[in-house]
């Protein structure tokens, strides 16, 4: 809408020195009886201020008619400048103001996650963070990717993230997880090995775009590799086979489900159920979740554990419910 109306502003005031001009021009003509140049360049040299000395002497209604002229011009000249100065500086002061808001954001910002690549599939990480109220940080280096996404308000750092200073703006030593969403392999494995020299302890979710590339990004620090043609692949091949199966994966994965949820939840030593059996402290009857898996430390996982399955410090359970359940089981899990 503001900048619809500085353009208007800036159309007004053309047509109002066209206008004047013109009126200028035609005066000289019809009083002095001046031919179109002569009555041009004068309009010109009293429009400017040059201080030119008049083509031809003038007849005192020319006279009058140039100190009008003057009078309007000197008004229109102060217009001019007067939106031509706000525009520039409001544009500027603007663009400072909010550089300025995101920096101090960055350095204060912590527990967050870093996403690498605002193409398709980082525009679709980011829809899923903001159902879920995650704070997150875009790092992307395409001019119109970072417009679209300054426009939707999101913090956005500018730089290729293979580089250790935008990594180091984005807030890498203190983010929660790193995710690179890029589309060429080799930056993606640049990014990784950078992100953990800054940070070691960083978890990682890296794109895979190459069929063989996963494996390598494992082995250079990535903790969890996605590639998105597989898994589109292994999506419509159970649509196809086990239709009603997929209906509820899908229900259980979508972020923005108020019915369903799968978390995940890490026991403590002094958590209230370590050292319990599931029966006796998160059974389904009195905590109303389903207990899906229990990850071991040593790597090992308890899948489907029945009633007897014991709980233990360190374990990390995968559980099943609705939003509310869960949220209840966690509580009671953590202790908070």
């Amino acid at each position: 809408m503001e900048k619809q109306q500085s353009k208007i502003s800036f159309f007004a005031l053309t047509m109002l020195v066209v206008t004047l001009g013109a009126i200028g021009t035609v005066g000289y003509m019809v009083i002095e009886g001046w031919n179109f140049l002569d009555s041009l360049y004068m309009v010109v040299i009293t429009l400017a201020t040059v201080g030119f000395k008049e083509v031809h002497d003038l007849s005192p209604a020319g006279t009058i008619f140039t100190i009008l002229l003057i009078v309007f011009g000197l008004f229109v000249l102060y217009q001019v400048l007067r939106v031509i100065g706000e525009y520039v500086i409001e544009n500027k002061l603007e663009d400072v103001l909010t550089n300025r808001s995101m920096e101090r954001t960055l350095k204060s910002i912590s527990g967050h996650y870093i996403i690498c690549g605002y193409g398709r599939v980082g525009k679709q990480i980011v829809q899923e963070f903001l159902s879920e109220n995650a704070h997150f940080v875009i790092v992307e280096r395409r001019p119109e990717l970072i417009a679209e996404a300054q426009a939707a308000g999101f913090l956005v750092v500018t730089g290729d993230s293979t580089e250790e200073e935008i990594l180091k703006r984005a807030g890498i030593s203190t983010a929660k997880c790193l995710i690179v969403a890029l589309g060429n392999d080799s930056d993606t494995v640049l990014t990784i090995v950078t992100a953990k020299s800054l940070n070691n302890d960083l978890f990682i979710v890296a794109r895979a775009n190459g069929d063989n590339t996963a494996a390598k990004l494992l082995r250079i620090g990535a903790n969890r590799v996605v590639s998105p043609h597989q898994i589109g692949g292994f999506r419509m091949a159970n649509f196809a086979i086990n239709p009603t199966t997929a209906d509820f994966l899908d229900d259980v994965q979508d972020l923005t489900n108020k019915e369903i949820q799968i978390s995940d939840v890490l026991v403590s030593n002094q958590s209230s159920v370590a050292g319990f059996a599931i029966s006796e402290k998160l059974s389904n009857r009195n905590i109303g979740i389903t207990i899906l898996a229990i990850h071991k430390p040593d790597g090992n996982a308890i899948i489907n554990p029945v009633g007897d399955a014991m709980v233990e410090a360190g374990d990390r359970l995968i559980l099943l419910g609705t939003k509310d359940k869960v949220a209840q089981a966690m509580s009671l899990i953590t202790g908070k």
